[in-house]
This record gives structure tokens, C-alpha cells and sequence, in this order.
């Protein structure tokens, strides 16, 4: 008589980690909530985004006794069901809408809100970072800020084209007609000045273009409707200045309010100028290194404009990421490879955020400076995979130098970052330096120094 045959095995499933776990399909004008059916008879029900709507859903949270809620970063929508749910104690994840796509089918919000909470319930979503409310408030008014910048320079070229349009050369003979010298001269245009030898007589000292040039680029013709135009650009240039002024009011008042993280208010850095056109009304170095404690506008290609609208994107410490590399992930600096069936098929694209793309802003203004590590770094990657990939890399660097200095505390060293050289190496240049300083009639001559960064070098 033959063995028994053993029980056929059951069907492998996903194991359900979350029992009172919720999910949210978020819009403008309604929400969709899902719970688990173990906790009602209708666990689907759909709630309007007005205020009154927004604390009905959350007392109907907290009455099944859900503890943690998805929901995805649909636009600005989420923000106040998100605070909501907090402040009533739900643990919230917020989710990628790429993450949560729906399979196949008749899409609506009844089974997008479903489909999502499938996902959590079984531990298939990672939560996005949510920084905390004072990092929230002042990445709100930094985002206007830059927001504000960008239409000014808008309005700036409508004043460039009014000028263009009335054969005005002011712009092609001046460095910038939103210095001194062209707001000077714009403002006596408005005011009824048409001699163009009296609107040269406006020029600023450090001008460096001639009054008999001013005159030349100051002669055209007065249309009114050109005035008419050259008047509300004019005008609305103003307005966005104003707007960026009373925003660094704001960014001021909100970081004397902020907890200070560093030791001493930073009165002892050695000051780096700043390097954009609109910098802020007050000292960014100094503020940067009052609520972090780390002086990032010393890195090399971070100034303090950067150093301070970088923090309103990570926040004041690096926390909510384990590692580094975890960190140069969430920033998409770090390759996403492809593979299937044993072989690499390139990598897939990768999104990078606000702060990733500051950081490669001054990766960008690093290609200059040659005897800099890593603007040496860059030129030896952009020979072999392209200036984008070399920007990339660098910025990559950047972020790990931004991570070490957050965990350790300590000040940024540049010598760190010089490779050591190997004894082949060093060879191979004292061949070449040698060969070289013959052909010109010279001769070489060993003398004892201290590595690159050192003081007190020592000759013999």
C-alpha cells in the first residue's frame, strides 16, 4: 500500500500588517474614506472638503478607532485633512500618486480610495517626508519668495521690451535696468524727462558705461501707448519688490522665533558674500547657523541664499533619514538602475526635488574654480559622461558633505576632499615636471612641504 500523499499547499498571500488601517482618495471638492470592513457595515463613505466635512470624517476616524490613514499628495488638498488627522492622533502617510496607481478598469474615487487602502493595509506604501509645522511655515515663505523673484524678472523683461519698442538701447549699453542707474533713469522717463543728455546726467558712479554712450542709447521716440506700457511693467516691478521686502520681514520674524541650535549666534564666521541678485533683507548666514547649528553657506558653491532656502526644504536636522545614502535617495541623486534577468538594462529616470536641483544650481557655479577639489572633480567626470551627469555627481557629493556635517556637528573642511596621491602617481608627475622644466633650461630641486591646506609649510 502506497504513502499517503501529503495535503497540496495552500495558495501563497499577503499577509495583512495594518488591522485598522484607512486610506483617502483626496480632491478639491470631496474626499473618499476607506476603513476596514472588520469595522463597519460601510466602510466607504464620502465626505465634502469643507471645513465641517473635514472634522465629520475625522470624528468618524476616531470613533472606528482607525489609527493610521494614506492618502495621496494630491496637489495643496491634502494639507488641512493631513493637520486634522494629526492633531486628532492618526498616524498619516502621505504616498506618491505614482505608487498607488489603480490596475485595469472603470477608474473612479470609490475604487481609488479602496485600491489605496489594499495597499496600506498590507504594508505596500512608504510614506513621503512631511516636515514639521515651523518647517512647513518657513519653506511657505520661501517658496512665495523665489515665486515672487522669478515674476519680477517677468515684469523686468516687459520693461526691456516697452524700451525696445520706443528703439530705447538702455538695457544693451548697462549691466542690469534694475540697478541703480536704470531705475534712476526709468523713473525720470515716467516722470516726464525726455532730454537724453539730462537722463545720462542720472548715471551711477560704478556705471561703467559713458554718458555720451547714455545719450546715444537714451534717444528714441515717445509713442504713449509704449509709455503706457513701459509705466505697468515699471509698476509691477515695484510691486514684486515690495512683496519680496515684506516676505524677508516675515523670514525674520519667524526665525528670531525659532528654537537656536548652535552654541553662539554665529557673530564669529568668517563671512561669505552672498551671490544672488535678490538677497535677503537680513544675515542667512547667520540665521542658517542659529537654528541648525552647521554653517553650510561655507561649503564650497553654497552661499548663504542657498544654504537658508535649502533648509526650508530638509528642515533643521537630518533625522528622517537613517544614512546618507537613504538622504541622496529621497533627493534623486542616486542612480536607479534596471535589471531583469541577471543584466543591467540602463537606468530608470528619476525625479529630483527642489532641494536637489539648489544643489546642482551650485554644482553649476563650482566649473569655474579651478583649484577647487570639487570643481576638479566635475571637469574629470564631464570628459567622460557629459556635463549633466557631472553635475549631477557633484551635487551628489554635496548632499553626503551636507549629511556628514549635520550628523558630526563639525565645520567644513576642504582638505578632506583632496584625494590622497599614490606613489605612482606622484612618480609619473615628477617624470613629466622634470622633463618639462628641461626643455625650458631648468632643473628641479626637492623641497620638503606640508600637504595641500596646511600652514606653516616647511622648505629645506
Amino acid at each position: 500500500m502506497g504513502s499517503k500523499r501529503p495535503p497540496p499547499t495552500p495558495p501563497l498571500t499577503i499577509r495583512k500588517v495594518r488591522d485598522r488601517a484607512a486610506a483617502t482618495d483626496v480632491g478639491a471638492e470631496e474626499h473618499w474614506i476607506c476603513v476596514d470592513p472588520a469595522l463597519t457595515d460601510q466602510p466607504i463613505r464620502r465626505f465634502g472638503a469643507f471645513t465641517e466635512d473635514l472634522i465629520a470624517a475625522v470624528a468618524w476616524c476616531v470613533e472606528l478607532g482607525v489609527t493610521s490613514m494614506a492618502m495621496e499628495a494630491t496637489g495643496i488638498y491634502w494639507r488641512e485633512l493631513f493637520s486634522r488627522l494629526e492633531e486628532a492622533g492618526i498616524e498619516v502617510m502621505l504616498v506618491d500618486p505614482r505608487r498607488t496607481r489603480n490596475p485595469r478598469g472603470r477608474k473612479t474615487d470609490m475604487q481609488d480610495c479602496r485600491w489605496i487602502w489594499e495597499l496600506h493595509a498590507h504594508g505596500l506604501l512608504d510614506g513621503a517626508y512631511v516636515p514639521p509645522p515651523e518647517v512647513q511655515e518657513l519653506r511657505t515663505y520661501l517658496r512665495f519668495r523665489k515665486t515672487r523673484i522669478e515674476r519680477a524678472s517677468m515684469a523686468l523683461k516687459e520693461v526691456q521690451r516697452a524700451l525696445s519698442m520706443m528703439n530705447l538701447k538702455l538695457q544693451h549699453v548697462i549691466a542690469d535696468i534694475g540697478g541703480a542707474t536704470g531705475q534712476a533713469i526709468i523713473a525720470a522717463i515716467l516722470g516726464g524727462e525726455r532730454n537724453p543728455r539730462t537722463l545720462a546726467t542720472l548715471r551711477n558712479y560704478r556705471c561703467t558705461a559713458s554718458e555720451e554712450t547714455l545719450v546715444k542709447s537714451l534717444t528714441g521716440t515717445w509713442r504713449t501707448e509704449h509709455l503706457f506700457l513701459l509705466a505697468q511693467a515699471h509698476a509691477d516691478y515695484l510691486q514684486q519688490l515690495q512683496a519680496i521686502a515684506a516676505c524677508d520681514q516675515e523670514l525674520d520674524r519667524l526665525i528670531a522665533t525659532l528654537p537656536q541650535r548652535s552654541h553662539d549666534d554665529g557673530s564669529d564666521l568668517p563671512p561669505k558674500r552672498p551671490t544672488g541678485k535678490h538677497d535677503f533683507g537680513f544675515d542667512a548666514q547667520r540665521a542658517s547657523y542659529r537654528i541648525t547649528g552647521v554653517d553650510l553657506a561655507s561649503i564650497d558653491g553654497i552661499g548663504p541664499n542657498t544654504a537658508l532656502s535649502f533648509l526650508g526644504e530638509v528642515g533643521f536636522d537630518l533625522s528622517a533619514w537613517p544614512t546618507a545614502k537613504a538622504f541622496c535617495c529621497w533627493l534623486g541623486l542616486c542612480p536607479n538602475p534596471k535589471r531583469s534577468g541577471g543584466k543591467n538594462h540602463g537606468n530608470l529616470p528619476t525625479t529630483a526635488n527642489r532641494a536637489a536641483q539648489m544643489l546642482k544650481d551650485a554644482a553649476m557655479g563650482l566649473r569655474g574654480a579651478k583649484q577647487n577639489p570639487l570643481a576638479r572633480y566635475y571637469a574629470k567626470l564631464a570628459v567622460r559622461r557629459g556635463s549633466a551627469q557631472a553635475l549631477k555627481a557633484v551635487a551628489h557629493k554635496l548632499a553626503r558633505i551636507i549629511y556628514a556635517l549635520f550628523k558630526s556637528g563639525s565645520a567644513y573642511d576642504r582638505t578632506k576632499l583632496v584625494p590622497p596621491t599614490s606613489e605612482r602617481t606622484a612618480k609619473r608627475t615628477i617624470q613629466r615636471l622634470t622633463a618639462e622644466a628641461g626643455k625650458l633650461g631648468y632643473s628641479l630641486q626637492k623641497t620638503l612641504v606640508q600637504p595641500f591646506g596646511q600652514e606653516g609649510a616647511a622648505s629645506c
